[in-house]
């Protein structure tokens, strides 16, 4: 059984809320904590602590993680949802640990070595944080898989931003991850951003029908997220990194070389990836599974625990 650390950018696009609920209803993976990283990362553990009480599932940890990028040189982007619909300033029994997530993470590898996955589904922030605060850990840690990044090996006909989100944010932060020998599977755009991981109005009501609190919580946050947005369903972008660690089969990976742009005028955050032979440092998503991941998904949204 895996046993992972979900480091989170939880509030912001709904599919981190989603991706919580999937790992919470997969009995598959053995999940030790959730640390949230970028913005307001107090908010965001309050975020995760909601949804996992309306599942039933208390004793989960919740650590609060950085706000800010590595360098703390770049402007924190927000959206402004984030809270929206699920955290109403009354809570006063939504409480994260007094551990950092930092200070967690290597807790957790050195008490699990060679066992921990850090399923990173936002900013690399913490993860670079915690192996410069502790180098040991780095040949402790089994994995990491990372919702990143734009290979441009596969299909580049995908209506995708050049420079993909979570690298962005904290680009130095990314580009010290691939550079730390860590094991690191990197499912970028390319493989996210498919028909197949996009849910609309009729999967909403499947979700709404499910009718457990947890249920319609995770409906009201998806279509606060669609209004924002002014459309009819969005990417599951972040679930996949959980169901790639339950069944690597979902998506064909290619080891590559990755590397992280971070002086360019108009390219910072440019992932770079090329074939460079001995020195690929990264697995690296190059095909989804399109008939399987959504049923796969929903039946795991969908369950009553």
């Amino acid at each position: 059984m895996p046993k992972i650390i979900l480091d989170t950018d939880i509030g912001s696009d709904v599919d981190d809320a989603m991706a919580l609920l999937f790992a919470l209803h997969s009995p598959e993976l053995d999940i030790k904590g959730v640390t949230t990283v970028y913005g307001d990362v107090h908010l965001r553990a309050q975020i995760a602590l909601k949804l996992i009480d309306l599942d039933g599932k208390k004793g989960i940890p919740v650590a609060v993680g950085l706000e800010c990028p590595l360098l703390r040189e770049r402007d924190i982007w927000r959206d402004g949802i984030e809270g929206k619909g699920i955290i109403t300033g009354k809570e006063t029994d939504l409480v994260p640990i007094h551990e950092s997530a930092v200070d967690f993470i290597i807790r957790m590898v050195h008490e699990n070595p060679e066992e921990i996955i850090l399923v990173a589904i936002g900013p690399l922030t913490n993860l670079a944080v915690a192996i410069i605060k502790d180098p040991t850990i780095i040949p402790k840690i089994k994995e990491i898989i990372f919702i990143g990044g734009m290979a441009r090996v596969s299909d580049n006909s995908l209506d995708v931003p050049v420079i993909e989100y979570n690298v962005r944010c904290d680009p130095e932060a990314a580009r010290l991850i691939f550079r730390s020998g860590i094991p690191i599977v990197m499912l970028g755009m390319d493989v996210t951003r498919r028909n197949a991981t996009y849910i609309d109005s009729k999967d909403l009501r499947k979700i709404k029908e499910a009718g457990a609190p947890v249920h319609l919580m995770a409906a009201t946050l998806l279509e606060i997220y669609w209004d924002y947005l002014q459309r009819d369903g969005s990417w599951m972008h972040d679930a996949l990194a959980l169901a790639f660690a339950i069944d690597r089969s979902l998506v064909k990976t290619k080891n590559l070389f990755v590397e992280i742009e971070t002086k360019g005028v108009c390219t910072t955050g440019l992932t770079l990836v090329t074939d460079q032979k001995e020195r690929n440092n990264a697995e690296v998503g190059v095909s989804l599974d399109e008939e399987r991941f959504l049923p796969f998904f929903m039946e795991r949204v969908c369950r009553q625990t």
